[in-house]
């Protein structure tokens, strides 16, 4: 009887989600970037469609009926371009996840490693490598969207945020920084070559992330092509009435509209994600990424501080 109930229960939970989905789909469509984006577009296309149904209809009362291999061979072409440019900035999107993914692991790994490494009661070198390492990683989210915020940045020392506002490229600052510690701590005899070499590895690999990330943002897809592929749209728009109009009247206006959002849109999300590194709905969580980055290592390494928890509570406000 019990295994009853559970069924029954089990059925009502998957009905409730597939309604909550349905209602969260249909509510969703209205509040997206995508239609706001498209939407001046989509207006004036209807409106191009219903000029067109009433000129043929009621004052040129001519029927103009182009082969429908016409837009059979348009559409194959277009859907080529479409699937092209939505792979081609999907890949980008996907390269873009996997550097974070790598970036979080190497920090992470390498404060493991450091957190081995040093002996417990070393807090100022502890202290560094932790400040550093989560500074470098809000110091490439902010290089990738053109300009870096010193309030997120933590100081190992009085003035350095000053001196970090004079670099031309700051992550690539903090990774030098770290260079020279490790060889501070080298010589000084606290780590032996083997451990000297193998903690040049990680930083090596936090450069090679943030160099691949500014390919991706500073590679987009050629601007010709980009143009090319929304005149090509538009001239397929402007043809689709005269399909449709002689075998569905007015209803053309919605069918025309439903077709022109679906391939606009396309275009509209593959701008959005060819830049993973933004702010837009569909770009990566980076900010997410270095909370947690920045935790991780803290926690690793076993530092805590007031400036620690400041940093994390003005970080968890919503930008």
């Amino acid at each position: 009887m019990a295994d009853k109930f559970s069924i029954l229960e089990q059925k009502s939970s998957n009905f409730s989600s597939k309604n909550s989905l349905i209602f969260t789909v249909f509510f969703d469509f209205f509040s997206t970037e995508t239609l706001r984006k498209v939407s001046t577009g989509l207006f004036l296309i209807s409106i191009y469609v219903l000029f067109v149904e009433i000129l043929e209809d009621k004052v040129l009362h001519v029927a103009f009926k182009p082969p429908s291999t016409l837009f059979t061979l348009l559409g194959t072409v277009l859907g080529l371009l479409l699937v092209f440019r939505t792979n081609t900035a999907y890949d980008r999107w996907w390269q873009g996840r996997i550097l974070v993914s790598t970036l979080s692991n190497t920090t992470k790994n390498f404060a493991s490693k450091l957190n081995a490494i040093l002996a417990k009661t070393d807090k100022e070198n502890r202290t560094f490598f932790a400040y550093m390492i989560s500074n470098h990683a809000y110091s490439m989210k902010e290089v990738l969207r053109y300009g870096v915020k010193f309030d997120e940045l933590m100081e190992t020392h009085p003035g350095e945020l000053n001196d970090l506002k004079k670099v031309y490229h700051v992550p690539s600052e903090i990774v030098s920084q770290i260079h020279l510690k490790l060889t501070e701590i080298y010589r000084n005899k606290q780590i032996s070559d083997y451990q000297y070499l193998e903690l040049h590895k990680y930083t090596d690999m936090m450069t090679d992330v943030v160099g691949n990330c500014e390919r991706i943002r500073t590679s987009p897809l050629p601007f010709s092509y980009r143009v090319h592929l929304k005149k090509f749209i538009l001239f397929f728009a402007l043809l689709l009435p005269f399909g449709f109009i002689h075998y569905l009247d007015y209803w053309s206006v919605l069918i025309v509209g439903i077709l022109f959002y679906a391939m606009s849109g396309l275009d509209v999300l593959a701008e959005e994600i060819e830049d993973p590194f933004g702010q837009d709905e569909n770009d990566l969580p980076i900010d997410f990424f270095c909370k947690s980055i920045r935790k991780a290592v803290f926690t690793t390494l076993k530092v805590e501080s007031e400036n620690h928890h400041q940093s994390e509570n003005h970080h968890e406000k919503p930008h």
